[in-house]
Protein backbone atom coordinates (compact mmCIF):
# COMPACT_ATOMS: atom_id res chain seq x y z
CA UNK A 1 0.00 0.00 0.00
CA UNK A 2 1.27 3.43 -0.57
CA UNK A 3 0.82 6.78 0.91
CA UNK A 4 -2.39 8.59 -0.18
CA UNK A 5 -1.55 11.87 -2.04
CA UNK A 6 -1.27 13.98 1.50
CA UNK A 7 0.75 17.66 1.66
CA UNK A 8 2.20 17.54 5.05
CA UNK A 9 1.92 20.93 6.70
CA UNK A 10 4.67 22.66 8.22
CA UNK A 11 3.56 21.92 11.63
CA UNK A 12 3.76 18.55 10.53
CA UNK A 13 7.07 18.20 9.37
CA UNK A 14 8.09 20.35 12.92
CA UNK A 15 6.07 17.71 14.80
CA UNK A 16 8.37 14.95 12.78
CA UNK A 17 11.72 16.62 13.68
CA UNK A 18 10.32 16.61 17.39
CA UNK A 19 9.46 13.17 17.24
CA UNK A 20 12.82 12.58 15.47
CA UNK A 21 15.00 13.69 18.52
CA UNK A 22 12.73 11.71 20.93
CA UNK A 23 13.38 8.69 19.21
CA UNK A 24 17.23 9.25 19.58
CA UNK A 25 16.45 10.77 23.38
CA UNK A 26 15.09 7.22 23.72
CA UNK A 27 17.25 4.97 22.58
CA UNK A 28 20.07 6.57 23.86
CA UNK A 29 18.48 6.44 27.51
CA UNK A 30 17.61 2.96 26.94
CA UNK A 31 20.87 1.76 25.00
CA UNK A 32 18.58 0.03 22.40
CA UNK A 33 15.48 -0.08 20.45
CA UNK A 34 14.01 -2.93 22.07
CA UNK A 35 14.31 -4.49 25.40
CA UNK A 36 12.20 -7.32 24.95
CA UNK A 37 13.29 -10.42 23.68
CA UNK A 38 13.49 -10.77 19.85
CA UNK A 39 12.50 -13.35 17.27
CA UNK A 40 15.40 -12.65 14.87
CA UNK A 41 15.22 -15.58 12.55
CA UNK A 42 14.68 -15.66 9.33
CA UNK A 43 10.81 -14.87 8.71
CA UNK A 44 9.38 -13.30 12.19
CA UNK A 45 7.72 -10.10 12.05
CA UNK A 46 7.78 -6.87 14.16
CA UNK A 47 5.09 -4.43 13.90
CA UNK A 48 5.56 -0.67 14.95
CA UNK A 49 2.36 0.92 16.12
CA UNK A 50 1.42 4.38 15.50
CA UNK A 51 5.11 4.56 13.26
CA UNK A 52 4.98 8.32 12.53
CA UNK A 53 7.80 9.53 10.71
CA UNK A 54 9.09 5.30 10.99
CA UNK A 55 12.56 6.26 12.16
CA UNK A 56 11.95 3.27 14.81
CA UNK A 57 10.68 0.66 11.82
CA UNK A 58 13.81 2.03 9.50
CA UNK A 59 16.39 1.48 12.07
CA UNK A 60 15.08 -2.38 13.06
CA UNK A 61 14.38 -3.36 9.48
CA UNK A 62 18.60 -2.31 8.77
CA UNK A 63 19.61 -3.63 12.03
CA UNK A 64 17.35 -7.58 11.56
CA UNK A 65 17.84 -7.88 7.62
CA UNK A 66 15.88 -11.20 7.77
CA UNK A 67 12.77 -10.20 9.91
CA UNK A 68 9.85 -8.55 8.22
CA UNK A 69 9.17 -4.69 9.94
CA UNK A 70 5.70 -3.52 9.12
CA UNK A 71 5.14 -0.04 10.12
CA UNK A 72 1.03 1.12 11.22
CA UNK A 73 -0.29 4.26 10.81
CA UNK A 74 -3.43 6.49 9.75
CA UNK A 75 -0.77 8.15 7.77
CA UNK A 76 2.22 7.03 6.09
CA UNK A 77 5.44 8.24 6.52
CA UNK A 78 6.83 10.79 3.61
CA UNK A 79 9.97 9.27 3.14
CA UNK A 80 9.43 5.32 2.42
CA UNK A 81 13.01 4.59 1.45
CA UNK A 82 14.26 1.53 3.21
CA UNK A 83 15.36 -1.87 3.05
CA UNK A 84 13.20 -4.49 1.61
CA UNK A 85 12.25 -6.02 4.59
CA UNK A 86 10.15 -2.84 5.51
CA UNK A 87 7.02 -1.43 4.56
CA UNK A 88 4.46 0.41 5.55
CA UNK A 89 0.94 -0.18 5.60
CA UNK A 90 -2.00 2.59 6.41
CA UNK A 91 -4.25 1.41 9.05
CA UNK A 92 -5.97 3.35 11.96
CA UNK A 93 -4.84 1.09 14.43
CA UNK A 94 -7.89 1.45 16.42
CA UNK A 95 -9.42 -0.75 13.50
CA UNK A 96 -8.59 -4.63 13.04
CA UNK A 97 -5.18 -5.01 11.59
CA UNK A 98 -4.92 -6.25 8.40
CA UNK A 99 -3.37 -9.78 9.40
CA UNK A 100 -4.45 -12.40 10.72
CA UNK A 101 -4.67 -14.22 14.57
CA UNK A 102 -0.84 -15.46 15.55
CA UNK A 103 1.18 -14.05 13.07
CA UNK A 104 3.46 -11.55 14.46
CA UNK A 105 6.19 -11.84 16.96
CA UNK A 106 6.91 -8.44 18.44
CA UNK A 107 4.44 -5.54 19.01
CA UNK A 108 6.52 -2.33 19.65
CA UNK A 109 4.81 0.87 20.22
CA UNK A 110 5.24 4.27 22.14
CA UNK A 111 4.17 7.95 22.74
CA UNK A 112 1.03 7.17 22.10
CA UNK A 113 -1.51 8.44 24.73
CA UNK A 114 -2.09 11.67 23.84
CA UNK A 115 -3.25 9.98 20.64
CA UNK A 116 -5.39 7.52 22.06
CA UNK A 117 -9.06 8.05 24.09
CA UNK A 118 -9.23 5.71 27.66
CA UNK A 119 -11.85 3.39 26.26
CA UNK A 120 -9.48 2.45 23.29
CA UNK A 121 -7.13 1.32 25.00
CA UNK A 122 -8.54 -2.40 26.12
CA UNK A 123 -9.55 -2.85 22.31
CA UNK A 124 -6.06 -2.06 21.23
CA UNK A 125 -4.36 -4.31 23.50
CA UNK A 126 -6.75 -6.90 22.82
CA UNK A 127 -6.13 -6.69 18.90
CA UNK A 128 -2.68 -6.85 19.79
CA UNK A 129 -3.08 -9.93 21.82
CA UNK A 130 -4.85 -11.66 18.82
CA UNK A 131 -2.38 -11.07 15.75
CA UNK A 132 0.40 -12.12 18.21
CA UNK A 133 2.35 -15.52 18.08
CA UNK A 134 1.50 -17.39 21.29
CA UNK A 135 5.24 -16.71 22.86
CA UNK A 136 5.38 -13.16 21.49
CA UNK A 137 6.24 -10.26 23.07
CA UNK A 138 4.45 -6.33 23.09
CA UNK A 139 6.57 -3.81 24.38
CA UNK A 140 5.03 -0.34 25.55
CA UNK A 141 6.42 3.05 26.05
CA UNK A 142 5.19 6.13 27.62
CA UNK A 143 5.89 9.05 29.82
CA UNK A 144 3.47 10.40 32.70
CA UNK A 145 1.69 13.68 31.26
CA UNK A 146 2.97 16.14 33.91
CA UNK A 147 6.43 16.68 34.88
CA UNK A 148 7.96 15.75 37.37
CA UNK A 149 9.82 18.43 40.17
CA UNK A 150 7.94 21.24 38.42
CA UNK A 151 7.99 24.71 38.79
CA UNK A 152 4.90 26.98 39.16
CA UNK A 153 4.48 27.77 35.46
CA UNK A 154 4.98 24.40 34.42
CA UNK A 155 2.48 23.19 37.24
CA UNK A 156 0.16 25.68 35.12
CA UNK A 157 0.31 23.92 32.30
CA UNK A 158 0.14 20.39 33.91
CA UNK A 159 -3.21 21.59 35.29
CA UNK A 160 -4.33 22.89 31.34
CA UNK A 161 -2.90 19.29 30.49
CA UNK A 162 -5.28 17.19 33.06
CA UNK A 163 -8.34 19.63 32.01
CA UNK A 164 -7.89 18.65 28.25
CA UNK A 165 -7.58 14.87 28.93
CA UNK A 166 -10.81 15.29 30.99
CA UNK A 167 -12.39 17.15 28.13
CA UNK A 168 -11.29 14.29 25.47
CA UNK A 169 -11.69 11.47 27.01
CA UNK A 170 -7.87 10.72 27.33
CA UNK A 171 -6.44 9.00 30.39
CA UNK A 172 -4.27 11.32 32.46
CA UNK A 173 -3.62 8.41 34.37
CA UNK A 174 -2.50 6.41 31.78
CA UNK A 175 0.49 5.16 33.08
CA UNK A 176 -0.92 3.16 36.23
CA UNK A 177 -3.78 2.20 34.42
CA UNK A 178 -1.73 0.43 32.01
CA UNK A 179 -0.76 -1.75 34.49
CA UNK A 180 -4.22 -3.75 35.15
CA UNK A 181 -5.14 -3.42 31.17
CA UNK A 182 -1.91 -5.65 30.25
CA UNK A 183 -3.12 -8.11 32.82
CA UNK A 184 -6.78 -8.05 31.64
CA UNK A 185 -5.96 -8.62 28.45
CA UNK A 186 -3.93 -11.89 29.16
CA UNK A 187 -0.76 -11.46 28.98
CA UNK A 188 2.13 -13.02 31.25
CA UNK A 189 5.68 -12.08 32.29
CA UNK A 190 4.85 -8.75 32.82
CA UNK A 191 7.99 -6.60 33.42
CA UNK A 192 7.43 -3.02 34.05
CA UNK A 193 10.58 -0.77 34.16
CA UNK A 194 10.28 3.43 35.06
CA UNK A 195 12.93 5.70 33.53
CA UNK A 196 13.57 9.44 34.21
CA UNK A 197 15.13 11.60 31.95
CA UNK A 198 16.25 15.15 33.64
CA UNK A 199 15.03 17.95 31.99
CA UNK A 200 17.99 20.83 31.33
CA UNK A 201 21.47 20.81 31.84
CA UNK A 202 21.00 20.25 35.48
CA UNK A 203 22.85 17.02 36.10
CA UNK A 204 26.50 16.99 37.14
CA UNK A 205 26.70 13.61 35.17
CA UNK A 206 27.79 13.97 31.65
CA UNK A 207 25.63 12.09 29.84
CA UNK A 208 22.31 12.62 31.95
CA UNK A 209 23.19 16.63 31.44
CA UNK A 210 22.92 15.71 27.42
CA UNK A 211 20.43 13.71 27.50
CA UNK A 212 18.36 17.02 29.77
CA UNK A 213 19.63 18.69 26.99
CA UNK A 214 18.06 17.12 24.21
CA UNK A 215 14.69 16.18 26.21
CA UNK A 216 14.32 20.16 27.20
CA UNK A 217 14.85 21.16 23.32
CA UNK A 218 12.23 18.85 22.57
CA UNK A 219 10.01 20.07 24.80
CA UNK A 220 10.84 23.54 24.22
CA UNK A 221 9.84 22.31 20.42
CA UNK A 222 6.40 21.04 21.18
CA UNK A 223 5.52 23.67 23.17
CA UNK A 224 6.37 25.97 20.19
CA UNK A 225 4.48 23.69 17.65
CA UNK A 226 1.29 24.22 19.77
CA UNK A 227 1.41 27.70 20.43
CA UNK A 228 -1.61 28.68 18.46
CA UNK A 229 -3.59 25.81 20.17
CA UNK A 230 -2.52 27.50 23.70
CA UNK A 231 -3.11 31.11 22.99
CA UNK A 232 -6.46 30.26 22.05
CA UNK A 233 -7.23 27.74 24.46
CA UNK A 234 -5.93 30.12 27.55
CA UNK A 235 -6.60 33.26 25.70
CA UNK A 236 -2.86 34.72 26.15
CA UNK A 237 -1.20 37.45 23.00
CA UNK A 238 1.90 35.29 21.16
CA UNK A 239 4.58 37.57 23.72
CA UNK A 240 2.80 36.52 26.88
CA UNK A 241 2.71 32.70 25.68
CA UNK A 242 6.70 33.05 24.79
CA UNK A 243 7.13 34.56 28.03
CA UNK A 244 4.95 31.31 30.00
CA UNK A 245 7.33 29.13 27.79
CA UNK A 246 10.60 30.93 28.63
CA UNK A 247 9.99 30.76 32.39
CA UNK A 248 8.97 26.96 32.15
CA UNK A 249 12.19 26.45 30.36
CA UNK A 250 14.46 28.46 33.48
CA UNK A 251 12.22 26.46 36.00
CA UNK A 252 13.58 22.69 34.39
CA UNK A 253 16.90 23.63 35.79
CA UNK A 254 16.06 25.59 38.55
CA UNK A 255 13.46 22.71 39.82
CA UNK A 256 15.80 20.02 38.62
CA UNK A 257 12.54 19.12 36.48
CA UNK A 258 12.45 15.48 34.86
CA UNK A 259 10.36 13.07 32.38
CA UNK A 260 9.47 9.70 33.63
CA UNK A 261 8.64 7.37 31.09
CA UNK A 262 7.39 3.78 31.53
CA UNK A 263 8.02 0.43 29.55
CA UNK A 264 5.87 -2.21 29.75
CA UNK A 265 7.04 -5.67 28.33
CA UNK A 266 4.62 -8.48 28.26
CA UNK A 267 4.00 -12.05 26.63
CA UNK A 268 1.18 -13.76 25.08
CA UNK A 269 1.58 -17.45 26.98
CA UNK A 270 2.41 -20.25 25.08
Amino acid sequence: MTRPPTIFSDFDFKEFDRWQRQHYLLKSARKANAWAPLNTNKGAVIIDVGTGNGIWALEMANQYPTVQVLGLDRLLPNDQNGPENLRFVQCDVNESWPMSDNAVDFIFQRSMSDAMKQVEWGPLLKEMYRVLKPGGYIELIENDFWRHNPGPVQQAFDSFIQEQCKMTGVDFQLTDSLDTLVEETGFDQIDKKTMDIPLGEWPTDQELKQFGFINKEAHKAMLKNYKEFYIKQWGLSGPDFDLAVHEVLEEFDEYHSFTRFHCWVARKPL
